[in-house]
């Protein structure tokens, strides 16, 4: 079984705004390449958000060192909360590191646009063939110039402790009945059905927003028509799915407010919670900080069966060169080797949830929740639905992710109503959002 994308997934890619960062390293000089013939030694910098795979890019850089001696590649993550201020500083003053994360979509096409990053193409990405066009299009302008390797993507669900379920004889919902049926029996059982918090702005708008919306207005479909102005995020459908947002607010821990991302992560893993509405990288990383845990899996819930269930998806992250980079060619070595099927495979599995951008076989996938979170997309990728604020609704202030985090805590706190939440999203899309005054 292949694991693809139809290209009909991505129809619009926009410039926007990289909310970006890393750590100094590398400093300044020519973006020529290096003459790889010397076999001059060279460390290579490589920064990103994920602190959680220092591991993994210790094992596969092992590896690609042992290939080619002469470079070095050194991992250095910065804490994700100050990983895009950091890097913004450093590319802007001509030291950001050789390599780095790149956010997809609008939040990595300005730093194109700026002038800091290396384009690559087949010629000297040899392996760039290897990569869907559907990914690839995520980090790529509009004549067709990419200025970024796509290297793994996320994707949206649940994962719920398979212990907890097994206990009390629950099944996966299908429906959202069926969830909150679920989520009844668990508060009744005195255990905290949903480990979620409000502090943390964020997962309301990437994990939670992002991630359930497409099974209520139609997917793929009305996000086209929302970035056309043919649909609006005050369109009673919209409104449906931020009224049942709402009702998970008695589900939660006591004083939901209060508790941040990290919060909810050690709710789950110490067993007080059952379920985690979750990004796909939570996989790898639930493993790591506790072994035992059984971990389940289920899609965002439908309204009736027999409706299509869209799973939300994510770009995840590009690996991106430093166009002043000294060691050009070296880096493109590496990157190059990072898209071989080979390397992506390995990735998949040295980090479980984040999922490889080559068209390789599910079944080379070996996490069983992860390989599950892939199958769940389709064949083809035909279940998956891109964020709706992802692609050219985040690239102007007040952006879709700015607009979401400030009203959906107030909305979730039941400080306003659905209506009035999406009434305020849309009038500050509004403002500059041509398509949709």
């Amino acid at each position: 079984m292949k694991q693809t994308f139809v290209t009909k997934l991505i129809s619009v890619l926009a410039t926007g705004v990289l909310l970006a960062g890393t750590l100094a390293g590398c400093g300044t000089g020519s973006s020529q390449p290096n003459n790889v013939d010397k076999k001059e030694a060279v460390t290579l910098h490589f920064s990103s958000w994920r602190t959680e795979e220092i591991e993994a890019f210790k094992t596969l850089n092992d590896e690609f060192h042992k290939q080619y001696p002469n470079i070095t590649v050194s991992y250095e993550p910065v804490k994700d909360t100050e990983y895009d201020s950091v890097m913004n500083t450093s590319l802007q003053t001509g030291k950001g590191p050789d390599l780095f994360y790149l956010r997809p979509f609008d939040l990595g096409a300005s730093l194109n646009k700026a002038g800091y990053l290396l384009p690559i193409d087949k010629t000297k990405v040899p392996n760039l063939a290897n990569i869907n066009q559907t990914q690839t299009s995520i980090y790529q302008t509009p004549d067709g110039t990419v200025y970024a390797l796509p290297y793994i993507y996320v994707a949206y669900g649940f994962i719920y402790n398979q212990e907890i379920f097994d206990k009390y004889n629950l099944s996966v919902p299908k429906t959202w009945d069926e969830y909150f049926k679920v989520l009844d029996t668990l508060k009744g059982k005195d255990v905290t059905p949903l480990a979620l918090g409000y502090k943390d702005p964020w997962v309301l708008n990437e994990v939670v927003n992002w991630g359930n919306y497409a099974n209520f207005v139609g997917g793929e479909t009305w996000r086209k028509d929302l970035l056309a102005g043919k649909a609006k995020i005050n369109d009673p459908k919209f409104v449906e799915f931020l009224s049942t947002l709402q009702r998970w607010n008695k589900y939660l821990p006591a004083n939901p407010e209060g508790i941040g991302y990290t919060d909810t992560q050690a709710l789950f893993l110490s067993g007080k919670a059952a379920i985690f509405p979750a990004g796909s990288w939570e996989i790898g990383n639930f493993h790591n900080q506790n072994p035992n845990i059984k971990l389940g899996f289920f899609v965002t819930p439908v309204n009736k069966v027999g409706d299509k269930q869209w799973v939300g998806f994510n770009g995840g992250a590009g690996v991106a060169i430093n166009a002043k980079t000294p060691h050009a060619q070296e880096a493109l070595t590496y990157v190059n080797w990072l898209a071989s099927k080979e390397v992506q495979i390995e990735t998949g599995n040295l980090m479980a949830g984040l999922f490889p951008c080559a068209s390789v076989s599910t079944d080379s996938i070996k996490d069983p929740v992860a390989k599950a979170w892939l199958e769940a997309g389709g064949k083809q990728g035909e279940n998956f639905a891109i964020g709706w604020g992802l692609v050219g609704l985040n690239s102007t202030e007040p952006s879709s992710s700015t607009l979401i985090s400030d009203n959906l805590p107030l909305m979730m706190l039941n400080k306003q109503t659905p209506q009035e939440t999406a009434e305020k999203v849309q009038k500050g899309l509004d403002q500059w959002y041509k398509p949709q005054k």
